[in-house]
């Protein structure tokens, strides 16, 4: 693939002109002559030939098919045509996840079409294999730019959703409150629906000095059922400095947020988050934050009360189609009642791995640990829960339409509680489309 793949001709080369391709002219003939007219930079007459090829691809091994796929995006760079040339790039990656050089022509196809984020991804996998310092150098320069240069950023996905616990309700018919058995309601146990979820982000970030921007965000976040006393929404905004430096990326951001549940008003919270990431190498980074906050509960105040988070993570890209990031943090939220306050101790771990025939599958396990301050006064003992969450997501960018893909996430929820009222299990399913790559 490497040789396939590799720059039509070496510059400088003394290559005599092929002969005339007749029209019995097999592939590799033709291949060789539109290598050859990219070289004398007659790229119409190249992408004739090429496009000729790749309509009857079917007859061809896959070596060339690729080969001619990769020489038209080659072209489409010329031709300042970014899109075609990011389409034809990503067909051969759909194939081929591990292809270096094709990498490295997509990332800078998407640098020159101002796309960054899908840029630095691009970059980033081809930064991990096998290339010279020299290319390594250049792809640190492009990156370095990356994060200075980008300044929006936009997501979207839209899905049916299929929860067996929307409320997160135990399964258990009865518990016990002031040591007496109580029937719980149907609306109070675990209840089952399908609904439509949609999640989208946007975030302006104009620079204002050489390394320094201003990012300006807002995400949103909808779960709507058939009954309207499970739907959740969430909206929230952040505004701050971001700091640009070779090794170094900071964040300041005042963040706010509302929560609605059931359509009512549930939630408020007010604070502020600092942010800090060292780029050991481009494949490694590792960064920390601080959060504080002060969380509303417009339903029951004593639940309200200030709170903050500290967290450690990390990024690598350990092969050319493969991403792992972790995460660990500790938590403390305080309330009015002592029984609502806790402490948190959460470690999240995130693999995400480009597979063959265009699938990208991300598996993220997370394990939390929240220990509340003192008991309720109807139950026997303090609140200790540890829960694990996994999700398995699935996505084919193989299916490409205007930059929209198909997805599919799994979702698992064990919430073991000291109390049986709070003890659950939740399986969600979603099918849509995503933007976020």
């Amino acid at each position: 693939m490497a040789a396939a793949l590799a720059d039509p001709v070496q510059p400088g080369a003394d290559v005599p002109e092929p002969p005339a391709a007749p029209q019995t002219a097999g592939p590799a003939e033709t291949l060789e002559r539109a290598k050859w007219l990219i070289f004398k930079k007659r790229p119409d007459e190249a992408r004739k030939a090429l496009e000729g090829l790749a309509l009857n691809s079917g007859k061809m091994p896959r070596q060339q098919v690729n080969e001619v796929q990769f020489l038209i995006g080659l072209i489409d760079i010329t031709d300042e045509d970014y899109p075609s040339a990011i389409s034809h790039f990503r067909r051969i990656l759909a194939s081929d996840p591990g292809a270096v050089r094709v990498r490295l022509e997509l990332g800078r196809a998407f640098f020159l079409n101002d796309d960054y984020n899908n840029a630095r991804r691009q970059f980033l996998f081809a930064r991990a294999g096998d290339v010279p310092a020299t290319v390594r150098e250049n792809i640190d320069r492009y990156l370095v730019a990356i994060r200075s240069l980008r300044t929006t950023k936009f997501t979207f996905s839209i899905s049916l959703a299929s929860d067996t616990n929307l409320n997160a309700g135990p399964s258990a018919d009865t518990i016990t409150i002031y040591g007496l058995p109580f029937q719980l309601s149907k609306s109070a146990r675990a209840n089952s629906g399908t609904g439509l979820a949609i999640d989208a982000g946007a975030e302006y970030a104009p620079r204002i000095a050489k390394r320094l921007k201003w990012r300006m965000g807002a995400q949103l976040h909808r779960a709507q059922y058939r009954y309207t006393e499970f739907d959740d929404m969430t909206m929230s905004a952040y505004t701050g400095p971001h700091l640009t430096l070779r090794k170094w990326d900071f964040n300041l951001l005042a963040t706010a947020a509302r929560r609605w549940y059931g359509n009512h008003v549930y939630t408020d919270i007010f604070g502020g988050r600092v942010s800090a990431t060292y780029f050991v190498t481009s494949r490694l980074g590792i960064g920390a934050a601080l959060a504080v906050n002060h969380l509303n509960y417009l339903r029951y105040t004593p639940q309200s009360g200030t709170g903050g988070n500290v967290s450690m993570n990390m990024f690598y890209t350990p092969s050319t189609s493969s991403i792992l990031r972790a995460r660990a943090t500790l938590g403390r939220q305080d309330a009015k009642d002592k029984a609502f306050a806790n402490h948190l101790q959460q470690f999240n771990v995130s693999v995400t791995k480009e597979l063959g025939s265009g699938f990208t599958v991300t598996a993220s396990p997370t394990y939390s640990r929240i220990a509340y301050d003192a008991r309720l006064a109807a139950f026997d003992r303090r609140r200790i829960d540890h829960q694990f969450m996994g999700s398995l997501t699935v996505l084919n960018r193989k299916i490409d339409v205007l930059g929209i893909t198909p997805r599919i996430v799994y979702s698992y929820t064990d919430n073991a509680s000291s109390i049986p009222l709070y003890r659950y299990t939740k399986h969600r399913v979603e099918v849509g489309l995503t933007t976020q790559f």
